[in-house]
């Protein structure tokens, strides 16, 4: 392989990755300015919601336009499409261990995201090899940008909605049994199952609370020294708690992510001796497209879910 086609090669690597670096530099930028210089609140609301709405990208948009960047700047090589499908593998693992390093952004962030960057970018690969093959590369040069202005106009038209996710488990006990592990219960000490876990997610491990009324101060203990700090909004013993977000850490999995708003156990009694246990949780996400991160998210979530109840139910039956 010859030293001009190597150069053609690491430009491609290198341009497509500038692209990809650009967006999250000042999506990092923008996160983080509001705390070093001290701003007011509601400056902070308005850094923050700039940030989420207008400069972190879509993940479908930015690695198309990491893709016809490599592209451009492969087009005068005889790459196969099988020798363009291996280059892209190469360019697109670059990224994630950038933002890794450099941006701190979290494993599991990075390994959910890794598959619609790969896809959508050799995407763009594929794209950008038909536009500049022709002669006309100086006007093809114009979808670069073109596509740039697309990825903000999509994350500022997108707005932002609040989701819900639902999960429900039968536990052989009587409400009033059920009740003395939902407010607060001890700590969880069997391994998580959950896949995510093993690479890094961190798993509920207890909570506490400051008593049963409303007002309470109520805290979510994760593993990794993570808690997420609670307010009891309404209480109804025996049959429902609801506790509002009030602070959540400052962890790369979640900062500019996703926003848990409110949390939710709902006991139906069935009266046969056994509770129908419901636990809900609300939250707003900010990664684009929504269709491929909201999947992740409920799944992230219900899996949350389903530890606690599973270890709610293991409590309440126990006594039995």
């Amino acid at each position: 392989m010859t030293g001009g086609r190597w150069l053609h090669i690491i430009l491609g690597l290198v341009a497509a990755n500038v692209v990809g670096v650009a967006f999250c530099f000042a999506f990092v930028l923008l996160f983080r300015v509001p705390d070093q210089v001290d701003l007011p609140s509601r400056a902070q609301q308005w850094f923050y919601g700039f940030a989420i709405m207008a400069i972190w990208p879509s993940l479908v948009l930015i690695p198309m336009a990491m893709g016809t960047a490599a592209a451009y700047f492969w087009r005068s090589l005889s790459f196969s499409l099988w020798e363009y499908f291996l280059w892209w593998i190469v360019t697109s693992l670059i990224s994630p261990f950038g933002a890794y390093f450099a941006f701190k952004e979290g494993a599991v962030c990075l390994l959910i995201g890794f598959p619609i960057l790969f896809v959508c970018g050799f995407a763009g690969v594929l794209v950008g090899r038909l536009l500049f093959k022709s002669k006309t590369t100086a006007i093809n040069l114009s979808v670069i940008p073109v596509l740039l202005i697309a990825t903000l106009a999509e994350g500022k038209m997108r707005q932002d909605q609040r989701h819900v996710v639902e999960d429900r488990i039968l536990i052989k006990a009587p409400a009033a049994d059920v009740w003395n592990y939902v407010v607060s219960f001890p700590s969880i000490h069997t391994a998580p199952n959950y896949w995510l876990n093993a690479v890094g997610l961190p798993s509920p491990l207890g909570t506490t609370c400051q008593g049963a009324f409303v007002g309470a101060a109520r805290e979510c203990i994760f593993s990794d020294g993570l808690v997420f700090k609670e307010r009891v909004s309404q209480i109804s013993p025996a049959r429902l708690l609801t506790f509002e977000i009030v602070e959540q850490p400052s962890n790369p999995e979640l900062l500019g992510h996703l926003t848990l708003h409110r949390g939710q156990f709902q006991l139906i009694e069935n009266n046969d001796g056994t509770t129908t246990l419901i636990g809900r949780s609300w939250y707003t996400l900010h990664m684009r497209p929504l269709w491929y991160f909201d999947w992740w998210t409920r799944d992230v979530t219900s899996h949350v879910h389903l530890r606690v109840m599973e270890h709610i139910k293991a409590l309440s039956e126990r006594k039995r």
